[in-house]
């Protein structure tokens, strides 16, 4: 009679690699009557019992681990009556300080002038739609985004987001080391934002001036939690270096896919008066144009450090 013997270490070397989840924390924290729930295995978590007006601010030990709570999930959601439009700037302060980044599609409307408003009736462009971290076309990119949803769909228009640290926790090590020693050509206009959104030519041709192409690591280190991730992205990245062009889209598919598997990944249901923000360095993210004709008007700070 014959037996199988089953050799684990073997089985796992020749399936597909699948993430350790004990590196994930699945319970619910409670700090300051303020509760931090996952919002799925992998990334992002919800918060209530918080209230931002303008009455003062939450103390220095909650603010500190909401923090926390944003390098560990990747993205914070805020539930509707947490932060009125008028404080949304108040809530980004716990976090940094709003930056103003706006197109002609998305004008200005914060009370300082560091908030943009994008409201899917006037913006035409659609690279929202396409995988992508903000700004990341520039040296130096926000580290936090921050949105507020005033009026949006009773069904559709959600947000994608993609942990990019997870997804390079699914690479094969041996491949993984490979792509470390690689670089790639970061292009503000590789999908046509600029060519799209600046109709002007001079006024292109400023931007991209500018925003010229830069060079970056396909593969990079978080600045805070030391974690690898995954640094390409649809809407930005134009080709790897030092490959022929099939190698470098063949290599940049297999890193589309490990970004768009679905255990990386987390969609975001709004209603009127959510708010979130997420780790630029941690997270991708794409919305989703599945709401027709429905109204969606967001507010945005891109966030950097106080």
């Amino acid at each position: 009679m014959y037996g199988i013997i089953v050799d684990n270490e073997k089985i796992d070397r020749i399936q597909p690699r699948i993430l350790d989840m004990a590196r994930y924390p699945a319970d619910a924290a409670v700090y300051g009557g303020v509760t931090v729930t996952p919002y799925s295995p992998t990334v992002g978590a919800r918060v209530s019992g918080l209230r931002i007006d303008g009455e003062g601010d939450p103390s220095p030990g909650v603010r500190a681990q909401l923090y926390e709570a944003l390098l560990r999930y990747g993205f914070l959601s805020f539930e509707p009556g947490t932060v009125e439009v008028e404080h949304f700037e108040r809530l980004v302060s716990l976090f940094g300080k709003a930056k103003l980044m706006n197109t002609p599609y998305t004008p200005e409307t914060g009370k300082s002038g560091q908030l943009n408003t994008i409201d899917a009736s006037t913006k035409k462009t659609r690279m929202n739609y396409i995988w992508h971290m903000d700004q990341v076309f520039q040296p130096v990119s926000p580290p936090y985004t921050a949105l507020l949803g005033e009026t949006m769909p009773a069904l559709g228009g959600d947000t994608l987001f993609a942990n990019a640290t997870a997804a390079y926790e699914l690479l094969d090590p041996m491949l993984a080391a490979y792509l470390e020693t690689l670089t790639a050509v970061h292009d503000a206009d590789t999908m046509g934002y600029l060519t799209l959104a600046y109709h002007d030519l001079e006024a292109r041709a400023e931007q991209r001036r500018k925003y010229p192409p830069i060079e970056v690591p396909l593969i990079r280190k978080h600045p805070e939690t030391g974690r690898k991730q995954i640094f390409v992205n649809e809407l930005y990245t134009h080709r790897i270096l030092g490959v022929s062009r099939r190698t470098s889209q063949a290599l940049l598919d297999v890193l589309f896919d490990a970004l768009s598997a679905p255990e990386v990944q987390a969609r975001h249901r709004w209603e009127n008066g959510t708010a979130l923000i997420w780790d630029n360095r941690t997270v991708q993210h794409r919305g989703v144009p599945d709401f027709g004709s429905q109204r969606r008007v967001m507010h945005r700070a891109l966030v950097l450090p106080s």
